[in-house]
């Protein structure tokens, strides 16, 4: 026989010799060898025979990565000549399933591997643009946090189309044996993306709405494929299987934690980016030779801080499906986190050093951060904020030996904060209105000391209670 470049043609012709020659075989030993005890040698001459077969139909299909129909039709070419064996007496079904099981098996694990480089490639090159817009009809999660449409990136668009191409492929070699890989085949589909997604969110962007916009588009696209891709492969594999593939309708709950994941990478870089582009506690001189005075206000460094902040919280209000309060909050967080690491507190064996001048800087830009932002500060951002002031006084006073002056009570502070918000209130729309009839966050105690508790706070972190 020769292969003309019809493989399926080929397949069938090959089976045809080879299962006929078999069945031929068989008859004539029967007719040659009457006693029982000599047809072993028959069933290993079939079993050899099958493993020739197997050799070149593995050549020619599995190794040849041809299309899963493709497979199908001559796996099924193969079976309707074993199907006439056993007609005859002879059932090589079983052992047909033996040779081919770990190759179908080996198929379908070629295309995952080959959607995983294709979805990780166009991942990787995503422009993180809105490609289109999705109905969340019939998907209930979807439409209870996007409403009727979802807006994702190329990405997702191709991964959904690539599940469901991967379904229709699978359908024509479905069978109960090979669902365990299918599941897995999936799962590393699904999940491969996700891990890209992180990948890419955590590449350094320029600064602006711009990058901003790219990465909360990612952000709702992540969410996207686990509301919204996910019961749409499951669905469709349900149908293949002929029942309902739960492996796949429970990796919807598995994954719910990781959009949130992925928002507090999304606030630690950018915590990081912004502190080091305004306000960086990391190299900020606090030895500052000043006189503390009425006129002293917030620096220009956490004014700039603020202004960042507040570009970001309206790029938020574009993406009314990311949680603004969360990612908000998420960074405030992150900005503190960085503070109050015991690395920025020494350099080169030496402690922080703070003057006079300097430690007031520091509490009044942290108390002005915190009423600026009032809701937003989690309590436990506040408990840090406490914590930095208060390791800022201690190492002034330590650094003074005891001759340090007092520090500025809390009216003064609070003075000067009011004074800050009324100058700036209007940039910074999304925190400043309203703030003189806001409920304050509770902070006053190590941020706030009287000239005569200054020494005090310096030294008892039970002083920073809240209000």
């Amino acid at each position: 026989l020769r292969l003309e470049g019809n493989t399926q043609l080929y397949i069938r012709e090959l089976a045809i010799v080879y299962f006929r020659l078999i069945r031929n075989t068989c008859d004539w030993y029967a007719e040659l060898f009457a006693d029982p005890t000599m047809i072993s040698a028959l069933i290993a001459w079939v079993r050899g025979e099958m493993a020739g077969y197997a050799v070149i139909f593995r050549r020619h299909v599995f190794h040849a990565m041809q299309r899963f129909q493709v497979v199908a039709s001559c796996l099924n070419h193969t079976l309707a000549e074993v199907d006439i064996l056993g007609h005859a007496g002879l059932d090589l079904k079983f052992m047909l399933d033996q040779e081919f099981f770990p190759d179908l098996t080996a198929c379908v694990r070629s295309y995952e591997a080959r959607s995983v480089a294709l979805l990780t490639k166009a991942a990787g090159e995503d422009s993180l643009a809105v490609a289109s817009k999705v109905s969340t009809e019939n998907y209930a999660a979807a439409a209870a946090q996007f409403g009727a449409q979802i807006p994702i990136v190329a990405t997702v668009s191709r991964l959904d189309e690539a599940l469901a191409e991967f379904g229709d492929e699978l359908r024509f070699i479905v069978r109960d044996s090979l669902y365990s890989q299918v599941v897995a085949s999936v799962l590393a589909i699904i999940e491969g993306v996700l891990k890209q997604f992180l990948t890419v969110l955590r590449r350094p962007r320029a600064a602006g709405a711009a990058a901003y916009g790219q990465e909360l588009a990612l952000l709702v696209s992540t969410q996207a494929v686990i509301s919204w891709v996910i019961p749409r492969a499951a669905a469709h594999l349900d149908r293949i299987f002929g029942r309902t593939v739960s492996d796949i309708h429970n990796l919807e709950q598995r994954l719910e934690a990781f959009p949130a994941s992925l928002q507090d990478v999304f606030c630690q870089k950018h915590s990081v980016a912004i502190a080091k582009r305004t306000f960086d506690f990391v190299t900020a001189d606090f030895v500052i030779g000043r006189e503390v005075t009425d006129e002293m206000q917030p620096s220009e460094q956490m004014e700039r801080l603020l202004g960042e902040v507040g570009e970001l919280a309206r790029a938020l209000d574009r993406w009314g499906s990311v949680s603004k309060r969360g990612v908000l909050s998420g960074l405030i967080d992150c900005l503190f986190v960085q503070m109050i690491d015991p690395r920025n507190w020494e350099a080169d064996g030496r402690k922080r050093q703070f003057s006079h001048y300097g430690v007031h800087r520091l509490v009044l830009d942290i108390h002005f951060l915190l009423r600026v932002c009032g809701s937003l500060v989690s309590k436990s951002t506040n408990n840090m904020a406490n914590r930095v002031c208060e390791k800022a006084l201690r190492a002034y006073f330590a650094g003074a030996q005891g001759e340090g002056a007092g520090m500025m009570n809390k009216s003064w502070y609070d003075a000067r904060v009011l004074t800050a918000m009324h100058r700036l209130g209007f940039s910074f729309p999304d925190f400043g209105r309203g703030f003189e009839h806001r409920s304050q966050q509770s902070f006053d105690a190590a941020a706030t000391p009287t000239p005569n508790a200054g020494r005090q706070a310096a030294t008892s972190p039970g002083s920073s209670a809240s209000n």
